[in-house]
């Protein structure tokens, strides 16, 4: 966290102690979080020295104007927050570009050094998906940025707020309305925290609004006991050692103790009310042994460059999960040690320069606050135009360098409608209840079309033949409308409806109204869907016998009947209608997520360590109970037939994530865009034959109606 020590003779050595623990808990957390669970609170210590050192630091500019004291206030912040910060979000960003590949686990990082920039990033994070305790944000290398945005937010308002307790009044009654601004903000913080906390988690822990009051505890101690400080020589009166025990046990409680459920409220208070008692107690107390520990010059050191320790060690720690793994004791030694190297090296050639620059601090305030902006605007710029919009060319991920292969992604549509006047492709995607549509048509095409629309509803897997369907339009001339929900199969298989989330219950619902109102006789529905259980998710692995438990376990064989039960009656009203539905058969899964072990830099990565291979045989028994389902639906429901890309993937004794050095997949389970291109020929034929026996039976049974016959 941003620094904010006083360099004058008031300097309080114990203040960059309780830094050092306070950084040293949050860079413990964030290298194995078991190590201590709550060191996270690390951060809510930052906050409430913050409050208290800022208070403390500017109070004695009285007699200047509001304006010139805001200006001072915010030039102080610049050259304190800034150099280290865009130093850092340059070559973090640059580091991001050339080995972080993109994928669903790496969405979102460049948006959040975007918004960081600007101290908004919190904003940003507040998605659920980007939980602080999930696997997206143990793999983004700017999520720790979101303490910096609340700081710099509560630093807008907090000049304006302070400025009154710098105005001596004949009765100090505008400092007691200054204390009193910031007590009433804080009641309505911490009422915010607690109901943020019961109904949105993510955004209470990433919240300004929830925040503030721990920001603000710092600033309402400083006030409370400013003639204290202010003045070194009087005795302070706080010589109660009993009081330094309880708030270090405070403390060391928040480490142990707190859990990201209900955070900030109320676990938050531990940290807050033991970092107020510590800044309080420690002033009296000059034989304590706890300050004694706090003010050793090792310690103060460690909190001299806790600001430039808190910037770098989460994105050196997010690139070795990336890269080599942060696993071992070998890759935790290298991690800390690099982390504590660009640590100094941004003290000392980046923070420390800048601070004490004499040239730099006699600038006007004004010019300081212009330039700085300037160089974040210039520095923002840089970094997005010359970075992040070339990360294909500058990555050193095979995964750009043949993005084709590895991404199924949109079709090249424009430059197919450029040699193909006669039947231009229209394309669309949107959000729709539930889940989001997808669409390839050809609403003015003047050529005969092959058959019937195409209707396809599933989980991401859908998603990820959008390569496929997009070429068959472009083949057919055939319109191709997808419905896709990331983690919700279009009748799973698995589990009844009932027992699914209630988001793709939604999916499911919505998506069967909207097909039943636009489909009609002779179309088709094709269901693909991940129906296994996976090995491996993109950031972890599962143990096995776990998921095989979960896959063929007695409760989940009695929940696949329910469902394969439950799944004739849902279809039935698609092929009353005359509608053909297609499901796929499961594709070969890995152990391994084969994008992140596609490079010479980490292909060593513990994730890759059971290999991108399956037996093939093992294969075909995991996912027979769910073709056994599927065989049961295809005999009972008429209209029901499965197309099975599982030969074509897997042609050997051994199934591989790549043939012929070309990916299959890109990650455990979802299929590539070469992938896509090798089973395509499959799936038009099937769907061609498929078409044209419908047409047939259309065609026999129009004739029969106009001859009068039954």
């Amino acid at each position: 966290m941003a620094k904010s020590n006083s360099v004058d003779s008031s300097y309080i050595p114990y203040i960059d102690g309780l830094r050092a623990i306070a950084v040293v808990a949050v860079v413990i957390y964030h290298l194995n979080s078991t190590w201590l669970p709550g060191g996270f609170t690390g951060v809510d210590i930052f906050f409430t020295i913050s409050g208290f050192v800022v208070s403390f630091s500017i109070a004695k500019k009285r007699g200047l104007s509001p304006a010139n004291f805001v200006a001072s206030f915010y030039a102080r912040r610049i050259l304190r927050i800034v150099p280290a910060l865009l130093t850092c979000l340059i070559l973090v960003s640059l580091a991001e570009v050339l080995f972080i590949p993109m994928s669903w686990l790496s969405d979102g990082i460049e948006r959040t050094g975007q918004y960081a920039f600007f101290g908004l990033s919190n904003f940003i994070l507040m998605i659920p998906s980007n939980n602080y305790f999930g696997p997206k944000a143990e793999f983004n290398p700017f999520i720790h940025t979101w303490s910096l945005g609340i700081e710099e937010q509560f630093y807008l308002i907090f000049p304006m707020l302070f400025y009154w307790w710098t105005i001596a009044d004949k009765n100090n009654r505008l400092r007691y309305i200054s204390i009193s601004i910031f007590t009433v903000l804080s009641a309505f913080s911490i009422a915010c925290a607690w109901w943020l906390s019961h109904i949105d988690g993510t955004s209470a822990f990433y919240s300004i609004f929830s925040r503030f009051w721990e920001l603000a505890a710092g600033v309402i101690l400083y006030q409370t006991t400013a003639h204290k400080y202010d003045n070194p020589e009087i005795d302070s009166g706080f010589k109660w050692s009993f009081g330094v025990s309880i708030s270090l046990v405070l403390v060391i409680l928040g480490f142990v103790f707190a859990r990201p459920e209900n955070f900030p409220f109320p676990w938050a208070f531990l940290p807050v009310l033991g970092t107020t008692g510590l800044l309080v107690f420690l002033r009296g107390n000059k034989n304590n042994l706890i300050l004694a520990g706090l003010s050793n010059k090792f310690v103060v050191f460690i909190g001299t460059i806790s600001y430039s320790l808190y910037l770098w060690h989460w994105p050196v720690f997010v690139l070795f999960r990336w890269t080599v793994g942060l696993e071992s004791i070998p890759c935790y030694i290298s991690a800390v040690f690099l982390a504590f190297f660009l640590a100094f090296a941004s003290y000392y050639f980046v923070e420390r320069p800048i601070r004490s620059s004499h040239k730099i601090r006699d600038l006007p305030r004004a010019k300081i606050i212009f330039v700085g902006l300037t160089v974040v605007a210039l520095a923002f710029y840089i970094t997005n135009t010359q970075i992040f919009l070339h990360k294909t060319q500058l990555s050193l991920s095979v995964t750009s360098k043949e993005y084709n292969l590895w991404y199924p992604n949109q079709p090249d549509i424009a430059t197919f409608n450029k040699f193909n006047n006669n039947c231009p492709i229209e394309s669309s995607v949107k959000h729709i209840e539930g889940g989001s549509f997808n669409s390839f048509s050809s609403p003015n095409c003047r050529q005969q079309r092959a058959f019937s629309r195409l209707f396809v509803a599933g989980d991401s897997h859908a998603d990820a033949y959008t390569p496929m369907l997009g070429r068959l339009t472009m083949e057919t001339n055939n319109n191709v409308f997808i419905y896709s929900k990331p983690g919700c199969a279009y009748i799973s298989l698995f589990a009844p409806l009932d027992q699914l989330s209630s988001d793709c219950q939604l999916f499911y619902r919505s998506t069967t109204t909207d097909i039943l109102n636009h489909a009609q006789r002779g179309d088709i529905i094709f269901l693909p869907s991940l129906r296994l259980k996976r090995f491996a998710e993109q950031w972890t692995l599962f143990a096995e016998e776990t998921v095989r438990e979960e896959m063929s376990g007695k409760d989940a064989l009695s929940n696949r009947a329910s469902a394969t039960k439950e799944a004739i009656t849902l279809l039935k009203p698609f092929v009353q209608r005359g509608i053909k539905v297609v499901f796929e058969a499961s594709k070969p899964i890995f152990r391994a997520p084969s994008f992140r072990c596609s490079d010479w830099f980490n292909r060593m990565n513990p994730i890759c360590k059971l290999g991108l291979e399956m037996q093939k045989d093992v294969l075909i028994n995991y996912r027979l109970p769910v073709m056994e389902s599927m065989e049961t639906l295809s005999k009972q429901v008429s209209g029901v037939s499965v197309w099975d890309p599982f030969p074509l993937l897997c042609p050997g004794n051994f199934c591989k994530t790549t043939m012929d050095d070309k990916p299959l997949f890109f990650d455990g389970d979802h299929i590539s865009g070469y992938g896509n291109m090798l089973v395509y020929p499959s799936f038009k034929t099937f769907i061609t034959e498929l078409m044209q026996d419908q047409g047939k039976r259309i065609s026999i049974l129009t004739s029969l109606n106009k001859s009068g016959m039954h």
